[in-house]
Parts: structure tokens; C-alpha cells; sequence
């Protein structure tokens, strides 16, 4: 009994060790990949590191766009067992990232196809390092992942929104700048690829490959942050007072095409972009089209003096209205001005004399003509959603002479207000072509130049007597024309208004206007192009009554910030400016910006602090019994929930933490001495 015991026990354990050998060797041979896969889903992660963005700067190296280091919060499901695990760790972090526990929970307790719970589950993204390190530190953190993520951070709001556009939550460029210099502000991504053991530790000697994210280039624009901020104050205003559709308006150095300012109403601000119209985040003085109307005219005239069908000689009789193919075409005011020089034609705005230079031309000279000024083709500028407008052919011209008659007139064609200021200041120049442009320069972390925009003399598309024919013109407009009431005291120049009966559908929309102006400082020697584009402006008819008034707004302060020295003397004053020039100091300490204007200008200028805070976030300007008063608006760094980043540059390490001080801002110091740049 017990021999036959003892075999039934050896054949037991035969088996058993048979059953084991099979098994482990099926797993050895058949299982070992699926397996060691598991293992590796489990001990191997690999971790993607997203670079800072590159800063875009002001033409004075004034931070309009940066990146902010925060962090993005993670869980690793596939390590989590039990299931009051997954509950209480949903309930922490919806608490503290202000999240719903049932969308927390969801994410950790969802199951692929398999059943299996997922490696890597991201919970919030652009989370505040204080908020991270809390997290961090509690008894959570071997199943939560905290990584950097750049949050974009635009610190003047709206300005120049419609410039650069905006990165969405993802790290994406979604208009503007941030699209179209995608490939200098990106940088790229880095990875780790690292083991953990069984407690998500990461191990030291296991595996690791790093690939570290380089950084992405800084963009310096050719914009000045002041010219910008006075466009956009003027454009408020007016809208306030017009309460138009849209504004748009551009000012551009003519000699170069570099753009100083370039601003657009409706605006949005790109740090809460998804609360505002899509519509309003991609329209932008290079991607709205309109009709010209009669600031079309000084290039036409010039076009057309450069073709030879007329000279500076050319008269053209102007009865007030005339018949074209059976339709009567009049002036603005249906009267007439007899024989017409082209000065006449300016100062009178005449439709009747554009039509008769129109008639002397063939439609190809027009068409050659216009597409030699630049129309019909985008300019090349830097952003990403430049319009071409819409360009009659040759054909189009011979068919219609009505269409050939009110072009000359800029009815019938499109363009943008981009085209218009380059093509104006084509003409106002010298005559030489320029290449309109928004960047200067791109530099790396290491502050190498990547790229540098450079003076290109453009070929010469207008004669000396073609400039000097057509400026004295837009001069003689200024002084007994439509733009008398605009001119900026101090200053001699030219311009010309324009009014536009507004295209909706096709078609002519009843009383709806686009009023325009356009003009050009100094004379002599011009420095500024300026156009003010309005949609539907109410309560106005006229050109001289819409855009001719935000022209005036903005380059009177334009002039005086940049301290031009005055070309037009008046009622006996003396030829050099007596007014002072006043620096942007937006960003920077009150204490210090008072203090550097009253040591440089003495008594001449005095100051007044508004609001409670230390960091200047808007600053104006009075004059007050012959003195001029600067009003600094000031805010506190942390301000309900906003944030104003203060400038940090020439500081030490010292001086920053101290302004910090209780502020509860995490900031990153790298070098010894005083700051030099940061983002």
C-alpha cells in the first residue's frame, strides 16, 4: 500500500513538473515577445519634452509675445490596482486642478480594446508650478507625471493681436505671426526615454536616451510698440465715435517698407482667443479687401503719367458729369471745374477728369500699369493670409468701358490697405519699388543671427517729374483740397481722402460707405505712410469726415513721439521742434520712469501717477499752460486674474526677488550679473 502511495505521489509530481516544463517553455518560445512587451509597456516610458517658444519682440526689443513655464499634469493608469486607488486620486486632482471628478475619473479608469488600462493618461494642461508642486509633493506622486509645457503669454492683451495671431492650448499657431514664423518660433522637441521600477521610480542606471528641446528663435519686428499703441487707441476711439464696422489702418517707412504699426478693429486678445469671433483673429490690413474710391486716384494719375498717354501738361475738361456707353458718370457733388490739371483733378477729386485719363490709355497700359504698382499679386508680407484683391484683364477693360472708366476712379477693383500704402509710397519715394516687410531680425538662444532684414533698393517704376508732379499734387490737396482740416500742425505733407460706395454680395449696398485717407510725412523727405481705412461709418458721407480724422489723431502723437524736427513754419515759430520726446515705459517701475523723466527734462515736464500699483501698463499725454504733463497709469504685478510680467532687464538677482517678493510667481535665473534678456 505504501509502494503503491508512493508511486501515485511520483507520478503526481512527474506530471506536475511535466505541466510546468510545457508551460514554461510555450511561454519561453510562444509568449516571450507579447510578454516582454508588457513589461517594457510597463517599466519603459518614453516622455515628450516641448521646447520654449520663441519670443517675438518690438522693433525696440519690447516683449509683445513669450512663454511662460508651466506644467502639465499626467497619471500612469496601467500601474493603478485597485480600484479605491483610482477613486480617491480622481477626487485629489479634481480638487485641486478645480476639475470635475467625473471627467478625472473617466480618463484614469478607461480600458483599450483589450481590456488593458493605457501606459499615460494626460489629466490638465498649463498648470501654475505652485499648483504642480503641491501635487507633487503629496502621497500621489509615484503615479502622477509633471512635465513643462511653455504657455504662450501675450503681456500687452490685445495689442497687435491682429499681427500675431495666437497659440492654442495644444501649442499650436493658430494666425498671424505665430502661423506664418511657425518654423523660427517652435524649436524643437525633445524626448527621454526612461525605466521605472515597480513603484514608478525612475532607475537611475536603466535605460535612458535624451534628445533635449531646443529652444525656439526670437522674432524681432520692424513694429514700434508705441506707433502701435497709438494706432489702436486712435482706432478705439473712433469707433466709439463712428461706430463703423471695421477699422484698419498701417503706418510704413516709404523709403524701405518696413511697418511700424499696423492695427485692425474688431481686435481680440490672443490669451483668451477662443472667446472671441474666429473672424476677427485672421482680418488684418493685409487680408481685407475693399474699393479704393478716390485715394486710388493719385496712383492711377501716376500709372498713367509714366505711359506717356498723358504729361504734366494734360488738361481735361470737367463739365461735372459724362456719358459712358449711355451711362452718366458725375462728380461727387455733380459739379463741374472746367479744364482740369491733374493738380485740379486732385484737389477737386474729379471723377469726370479720371474718367478722360482713363479714355486716353489703352486697357493694356492700365493693366500693365496697375500691375507694375503691385496690383493683382500679393506683396510677399511675412503674414500667412495676405489677399490679392480683385484685378479687371485686359479683356474685362475692352469689354466694358464703364468698368475701364470707374477703375480710374477705384471703383471696380479690390485691393488691400497694404497694396495701397505700398504703391503710394512707390510714388511719394522717389519713385523706387519696395518690398513691404514686418520682421528685422531672428536670433537663437545663443543670440546668433539667423536672419537680418537689409535695405534693397527697388528698381525705379516712377520718373523724378512722375514723383515730383504727383507730391506736388497731394500737396496742393492738403493745403486748398479735401484734406485742409487734416493736416498736422508743424508739418507740410500730402494726402488724399477717399469715399467708396461698399460692395456687399456683390452688389452696391444702400448708404453704406468706405471712408479712406491716405498720406505722407514730411514732404521733402518722407519718413511716414499713412492709411485709414473705415467700413461703414455711421453718421459720415466722406473720406475727409472718417478716415481723414484717424489719420490726423495718430500721426499728430506719431510725430511727437518720434520728434521729428517741424517743416512748416507758423505764425512766427522757429523751425526746430520745441516739443520733447518722451520714451515708452510700459513694463518698467513708476519710481524709475518718474525719476528719468524729470532728470532729463528738468521742469519742462511734470508727472502724474494713476492708479495704485508699481509697474506702468499705459501712459498719455497733455499739454497744460504750455507744459506738457505725462499720465502713467500703473498696476499691481498680480491683479485679480491677471498677470503683468514687469521688465526685469538691467536687474540683478537681488533687485528681481525683491520686486517678487510675495508675489507667489515662480521665476527661473540662470547666469550671474545682471539680467541682460528674458522671456
Amino acid at each position: 500500500m505504501m509502494r503503491k502511495n508512493i508511486v501515485i505521489g511520483f507520478i503526481i509530481v512527474l506530471v506536475a513538473f511535466l505541466f510546468i516544463s510545457l508551460r514554461f517553455t510555450y511561454i519561453q518560445i510562444f509568449k516571450a515577445d507579447s510578454l516582454q512587451k508588457e513589461v517594457v509597456e510597463q517599466r519603459v516610458k518614453k516622455i515628450k519634452e516641448l521646447p520654449a517658444r520663441g519670443n517675438i519682440v518690438d522693433i525696440n526689443d519690447k516683449t509683445l509675445a513669450m512663454s511662460l513655464n508651466v506644467k502639465d499634469i499626467a497619471v500612469y493608469p496601467n500601474i493603478i490596482s485597485k480600484e479605491e486607488t483610482r477613486v480617491n486620486l480622481s477626487k485629489y486632482l479634481s480638487k485641486e486642478l478645480d476639475l470635475k471628478y467625473e471627467d478625472v475619473y473617466k480618463l484614469i479608469s478607461q480600458k483599450d480594446k483589450k481590456g488593458k488600462r493605457p501606459q499615460w493618461v494626460r489629466i490638465a494642461k498649463r498648470v501654475y508650478p505652485e499648483t504642480a508642486n503641491g501635487i507633487k509633493n503629496s502621497k500621489y506622486t509615484q503615479l502622477i507625471e509633471i512635465s513643462g509645457s511653455p504657455k504662450r503669454y501675450y503681456p500687452n492683451g490685445t495689442l497687435a493681436s491682429s499681427i500675431l495671431g495666437f497659440v492654442n492650448h495644444e501649442s499650436l499657431p493658430g494666425g498671424g505671426l505665430e502661423l506664418s514664423l511657425n518654423h523660427y518660433l517652435s524649436g524643437v522637441s525633445g524626448y527621454k526615454i526612461a525605466e521605472f521600477d515597480h513603484m514608478n521610480k525612475e532607475i537611475p542606471i536603466g535605460l535612458q536616451t535624451i534628445s533635449k528641446p531646443i529652444a525656439g528663435q526670437q522674432v524681432r519686428l520692424t513694429i514700434d510698440s508705441y506707433i502701435q499703441y497709438t494706432l489702436e487707441k486712435t482706432l478705439k476711439n473712433a469707433v466709439t465715435e463712428l461706430k463703423p464696422k471695421g477699422i484698419h489702418a498701417l503706418v510704413m517707412e516709404p523709403a524701405t517698407g518696413r511697418i511700424l504699426g499696423m492695427a485692425s478693429y474688431p481686435t481680440f486678445d490672443p490669451n483668451n482667443y477662443e472667446e472671441f469671433d474666429p473672424a476677427h483673429i485672421n482680418t488684418n490690413a493685409a487680408s481685407y479687401v475693399f474699393e479704393p474710391g478716390s485715394t486710388f486716384k493719385p496712383v492711377y494719375l501716376g500709372m498713367a503719367l509714366e505711359s506717356g498717354a498723358i504729361n504734366g501738361d494734360s488738361r481735361f475738361y470737367d463739365g461735372g458729369t459724362i456719358n459712358v456707353n449711355g451711362s452718366t458718370l458725375k462728380n461727387w457733388n455733380s459739379a463741374g471745374i472746367g479744364n482740369a490739371s491733374i493738380e485740379d483733378i486732385v484737389v477737386a477729386s474729379s471723377n469726370v477728369g479720371m474718367v478722360k485719363v482713363s479714355q486716353a490709355l489703352t486697357s493694356k497700359q492700365i493693366v500693365d500699369g496697375l500691375k507694375r504698382s503691385g496690383y493683382g499679386s500679393r506683396t510677399g508680407i511675412e503674414l500667412p493670409n495676405e489677399e490679392i484683391g480683385l484685378f479687371p484683364t485686359v479683356k474685362q477693360l475692352n469689354d466694358d468701358p464703364i468698368m475701364k472708366a470707374t477703375i480710374a476712379f477705384g471703383q471696380g477693383i479690390s485691393v488691400t490697405p497694404l497694396q495701397m500704402v505700398t504703391s503710394f509710397s512707390e510714388l511719394i519715394n522717389g519713385g523706387y519699388a519696395v518690398k513691404p516687410t514686418i520682421i528685422d531680425k531672428v536670433t537663437d538662444e545663443k543670440n546668433h543671427t539667423k536672419y537680418q532684414w537689409e535695405m534693397n533698393k527697388g528698381e525705379q517704376i516712377y520718373s523724378d517729374e512722375t514723383v515730383k508732379i504727383m507730391k506736388e499734387a497731394l500737396k496742393a490737396n492738403m493745403v486748398r483740397g479735401s484734406g485742409k482740416a487734416l493736416q498736422i500742425e508743424g508739418y507740410d505733407g500730402g494726402g488724399k481722402t477717399g469715399s467708396a460706395w461698399k460692395v456687399e454680395n456683390g452688389r452696391y449696398k444702400d448708404g453704406a460707405i468706405i471712408g479712406t485717407f491716405m498720406g505722407f510725412l514730411p514732404y521733402d523727405d518722407p519718413k511716414y505712410v499713412m492709411l485709414a481705412v473705415v467700413d461703414e461709418p455711421t453718421g459720415v458721407e466722406f473720406g475727409s469726415q472718417s478716415g481723414g480724422p484717424v489719420f490726423k489723431a495718430a500721426m499728430t502723437e506719431i510725430m511727437r513721439y518720434m520728434n521729428e524736427e517741424r517743416t512748416a513754419v507758423k505764425d512766427g515759430e522757429k523751425q526746430k521742434s520745441e516739443e520733447v520726446k518722451i520714451k515708452n515705459y510700459k513694463m518698467e517701475y513708476y519710481e524709475e520712469a518718474s525719476n528719468d523723466i524729470k532728470a532729463k527734462f528738468k521742469n519742462n515736464v511734470t508727472v502724474e501717477k494713476e492708479g495704485k500699483g508699481n509697474i506702468i501698463v499705459d501712459q498719455r499725454y497733455r499739454y497744460e499752460n504750455g507744459k506738457l504733463k505725462v499720465f502713467l497709469k500703473t498696476s499691481k504685478i498680480k491683479n485679480d486674474d491677471n498677470v503683468v510680467i514687469p521688465n526685469f532687464v538691467g536687474k540683478t538677482k537681488e533687485e528681481i526677488a525683491e520686486i517678487l517678493e510675495g508675489e507667489e510667481l515662480p521665476v527661473e535665473i540662470m547666469g550671474d550679473g545682471k539680467a541682460t534678456y528674458q522671456s
